[in-house]
């Protein structure tokens, strides 16, 4: 079947078929300790930062391996309603370390429990109540959100780049970064698709190869190390006193957490359009199930008193990359990466990674990760508005994580809250939303029966809509037409499920220059209209009056999109002028 836009053309292994088990082994193998390296660089940075022991460290890289798994499993599985049924795969989050520092450094691990205890519970009500942010989480603000991710991450990486001990020779942090680089660069470019699913670790095994030339790659370390053993159990418990630093850091949290439910809910929408051999519409009851998975293990994070989690982009890379995106290899990813919990001299070996080495891989890892970002913005199409505001919002996020912007304000324990570009990017760019929702022109909006009996009022507040913002002639017909196809669709699913027919319908308006935007949402279980005017075929069922209006209404509305909640279904139908 011919892939249908934003779909890899190379797919091997959709979200549903299996690949053989020992295939799903070895790339489950390969993935999981690829994504150990972030887990243990990420808590290692935060650990150190705040002065905590290696004990805590210990635990808390356990735990975050133990937790990603079962989550990257849930995610895989969809279980009790929680997960994305996709291939996601799910690690400490790094996104949080600014404010997880703050939160060790006031008050150690059991101030970090709480508030991370509380950003869980937060997340799950996201997650149930998705539907409110849709006009929040756009394609422009998880875009740029995501651009913004590798803008936190780099300096990590530029740090790296000459970490290299005192004694080491001067050419040996530059020759160790190019080798690694273009190892990277080359496999990712030119190698053929199978060799290039093992790029992370030929790559990363080069140029520990070119660092042990230096004499700079110590595997003492990890001959120490066992093979088997479990830390000891470092529960900090909750603070729950709730001082003052509770209530300082608590908002940080909660926007962090918003941050990565957008993040998450863009990394949802993707994988689902790369799981699928066919054009459908996304099916976001799934996309709420992943934010749902994400708000579980970040609940279980502050129980365990480390990091939230979040989406790693290793899953989408996969799906572009190797053309695997099947359910399957993601539950192999998750028990190898719980498996891989329990052996200490992986830890180690990851941690003896030379710093120019880590560091060339992490800088052209975040490369893609921006370029993708950006391709999100400039497919959204969002008209000179979204660009201006996605590119304000980028550089003042760039400005403040590289202290370009007043650094002289950033000291204070408030201001540090915001001392992260991925945080002050995102406040910019979801307060400009806000302003471009306050001060755009005023919707209009009705609320009546989903019934077909509602037909005359709707065409009432449709008429009143066009006679306001001067529709006239053909424009203000095809407003009405569609209109009209819209709530008899709507109305004709609910009768052909079976459905109670007191469900209550709203229709919301918006005029702008080009045309008009108008967004029918109800309560119910419904078929997605979308998908159904994609499997339209090309001769009408002339007997059936779903596939008439159907088609009336791709004829008449320049757009339909269809978002399916748990608790509501939301159609919006775009009609120019």
């Amino acid at each position: 079947m011919k892939p249908g836009p934003g779909q890899p053309p190379g797919l091997r292994y959709a979200a549903s078929e299996s690949p053989p088990h020992p295939a799903s082994f070895l790339i489950g193998l390969h993935v999981a300790v690829l994504v150990c390296t972030p887990v243990v660089v990420v808590t290692t940075i935060v650990t150190r930062a705040a002065n905590l022991t290696a004990a805590y460290l210990a635990w808390a890289i356990f735990a975050s391996m133990v937790i990603g798994g079962l989550t990257t499993i849930v995610q895989a599985r969809r279980v009790a309603g929680m997960g994305s049924a996709n291939l996601m795969i799910m690690g400490a989050s790094g996104a949080s370390i600014g404010v997880a520092v703050l939160a060790l450094a006031a008050g150690g691990p059991a101030l970090l429990a709480v508030l991370v205890v509380a950003s869980g519970l937060f997340q799950l009500g996201l997650a149930a109540r998705l539907v409110l942010l849709r006009r929040i989480i756009t394609p422009v603000v998880s875009g740029t959100l995501m651009a913004l991710i590798s803008v936190t991450v780099m300096p990590m990486g530029f740090a790296l780049l000459t970490a290299v001990p005192a004694q080491a020779p001067t050419a040996a942090a530059p020759i160790i970064t190019l080798v690694t680089a273009v190892a990277v660069l080359g496999l990712m470019l030119r190698a053929p698709r199978l060799l290039r699913a093992w790029t992370p670790v030929l790559a990363l095994g080069l140029g520990c190869a070119t660092a042990g030339f230096f004499g700079i790659f110590d595997l003492t370390a990890v001959r120490e190390a066992g093979w088997f053993g479990v830390p000891a159990a470092a529960l900090p418990g909750l603070d729950v006193r709730f001082d003052s630093s509770f209530w300082l850091l608590l908002p940080a949290f909660l926007f962090v957490t918003l941050v990565i439910t957008v993040r998450q809910v863009g990394d949802a929408i993707v994988m689902q359009r790369l799981s699928r051999r066919e054009q459908k519409a996304v099916d976001f009851r799934r996309v709420e199930g992943a934010v749902a998975a994400c708000g579980a293990g970040t609940l279980l994070s502050g129980i365990a008193g480390v990091l939230p989690i979040w989406p790693y982009p290793a899953g989408i890379a996969m799906a572009e990359g190797i053309g695997v995106a099947a359910r399957r290899v993601g539950v192999y990813i998750g028990a190898i990466f719980i498996g891989l919990a329990f052996v200490p001299r992986i830890t180690a070996l990851v941690l003896s990674i030379p710093g120019p080495v880590l560091g060339a891989y992490i800088v052209v890892a975040m490369g893609l990760v921006f370029a993708r970002g950006m391709r999100v913005v400039f497919q959204a199409d969002g008209g000179r508005h979204s660009s201006l505001i996605a590119g304000f919002s980028f550089w003042v996020g760039v400005g403040i994580q590289f202290q370009a912007i007043f650094p002289q304000y950033l000291g204070t324990p408030a201001a540090q809250m915001l001392a992260n570009g991925l945080t002050a990017g995102g406040v910019t760019i979801l307060l400009l939303n806000l302003f471009l929702e306050l001060t755009g022109p005023r919707r209009r909006r009705v609320e009546m029966r989903l019934s077909q009996d509602s037909l005359r009022a709707l065409d009432d507040f449709v008429v009143g809509f066009a006679e306001k913002y001067g529709w006239d002639g053909e424009g203000r017909e095809r407003l009405r037409a569609a209109s009209e196809e819209a709530l008899l669709s709507l109305a004709r699913q609910e009768e052909d499920a079976g459905q109670a027919a007191d469900r209550r319908l709203r229709v919301v308006a918006r005029n702008d220059p080009q045309g008009a935007m108008l967004e029918f949402s109800a309560a119910t279980d419904a078929e997605n209209l979308e998908n159904q005017i994609v499997l339209l075929s090309d001769l009408p069922d002339f007997e059936s009056k779903r596939d008439l209006s159907l088609r009336l209404l791709r004829h008449y509305a320049s757009s339909v999109k269809h978002q399916q909640y748990h608790n509501a279904d939301v159609v919006t139908i775009r009609v120019d002028r």
